[in-house]
């Protein structure tokens, strides 16, 4: 008798044992859902303490920035400083549409040495053309000072350019003279250029435009885009005829000199570029992009002969391609450039072709506050 009441007293104490312990186990539920609401109610209290203008500013980075990140590392700093040496090159074809015959001349290849500062999605370049030191003004070949400003985004790049290109050249060709032998040195071709170009890509969340040509991104994996654009490109193109050979100024076909050639360019541009992700923070690109466009210009020439303004149908084709390497903090790589810009009427014709390799290196610092670790 006695030994049951025991285990009855037993087994009671382990239910009140038991219920007491889901009674703890219970208040401590409740107690982590307690600290789990209080932590989401100071989060949204932090997120509505927010002031409205960073609020306006991550949703812009967001717009332009964004990205997948599977596919692309995007900027993880606030400034990139990068140097940059390179070889430019002219090329000018005249052609006369009255007699067949045509010319054609080269600019002198020219060094360039110089550099870009970019700070977050803005840019801006200059460089200088280390030929002309040491040459008296008149003689070199122009290129002293080229200056760019840009917006690199994901989803837009855009630049305005200035440059002068042409005074040192040589002349390559010219119908029915025989040059073999004989001086072919001319200063007296002389080309000032400006102009704006904006590209906007379609495929922005998985293709980096700025990873290829901006180096303020890392391509991940290989990807393409069509990208459509407008560019704006105005130049003035100026010939001397007294500063050809003597050999050329008597014998040479009057119909192919002009005195100026200067116009107004506005095209659009429709293209594809693609990123081929080579192995990891090895990249090479391509982006070839033809324009159609409209172009007012006038030409006066050797005659001095002033023609009307002219309406044009404007062709021309922009094609870019690099190799790049970049661990996001340090970058370095080869850019090739190469521009036709073409010049039409019922008599003349002159196309002028230009193009840069470029070498660049550099670094990135002052990293984004949500990039620290």
């Amino acid at each position: 008798m006695q030994g049951r009441w025991i285990l009855w007293a037993v087994l009671l104490w382990l239910m009140a044992y038991g219920k007491s312990m889901a009674q703890v186990d219970s208040l401590e539920v409740n107690e982590d859902d307690v600290d789990s609401s209080r932590m989401l109610e100071e989060v949204t209290v932090e997120r509505k303490k927010k002031p409205l203008m960073t609020k306006v500013v991550d949703g812009v980075n967001e717009f332009f920035m964004g990205c997948d990140t599977t596919y692309v590392t995007p900027q993880k700093y606030q400034l990139t400083a990068q140097a940059e040496v390179s070889y430019w090159h002219d090329y000018y074809f005249m052609r006369s549409s009255v007699t067949g015959n045509t010319m054609v001349i080269q600019s002198d290849p020219s060094v360039i040495l110089g550099g870009y500062v970019y700070y977050s999605i803005l840019g801006y370049g200059a460089v200088w053309n280390l030929n002309d030191l040491g040459i008296p003004a008149g003689k070199t070949n122009g290129t002293s000072l080229r200056q760019t400003f840009m917006i690199h985004t994901a989803k837009i790049f855009a630049e305005y350019y200035t440059f002068n290109s042409g005074k040192g050249a040589e002349i390559r060709s010219v119908s029915g003279i025989n040059l073999k032998g004989k001086d072919r040195t001319f200063h007296g071709l002389d080309s000032r250029c400006n102009g704006l170009s904006a590209v906007y890509l379609f495929n922005n969340r998985h293709f980096s435009w700025p990873a290829a040509f901006g180096e303020n991104a890392v391509q991940r994996k290989s990807c393409g885009s069509w990208s459509i654009g407008f560019q704006y490109n105005h130049q003035k193109t100026s010939f001397d005829k007294e500063a050809l050979p003597d050999y050329l100024k008597n014998d040479i076909d009057s119909t192919l000199l002009f005195t100026q050639v200067n116009y107004n360019d506005y095209s659009v541009n429709v293209g594809y570029s693609y990123n081929l992700v080579l192995r990891r923070n090895l990249l090479f690109a391509v982006s070839l992009m033809p324009s159609l466009g409209y172009r007012r210009s006038n030409i006066t020439e050797a005659q001095e002969e002033k023609h009307s303004i002219l309406n044009n149908i404007s062709t021309d084709v922009n094609l870019r391609m690099s190799f790049f390497w970049n661990n996001t903090r340090l970058f370095s790589g080869l850019i090739l450039e190469a521009h036709t810009y073409s010049y039409r009427k019922n008599k003349f014709g002159l196309t002028n072709t230009y193009g840069t390799l470029k070498y660049v290196l550099g670094f990135n610092f002052w990293k984004k506050p949500q990039s620290l670790q």
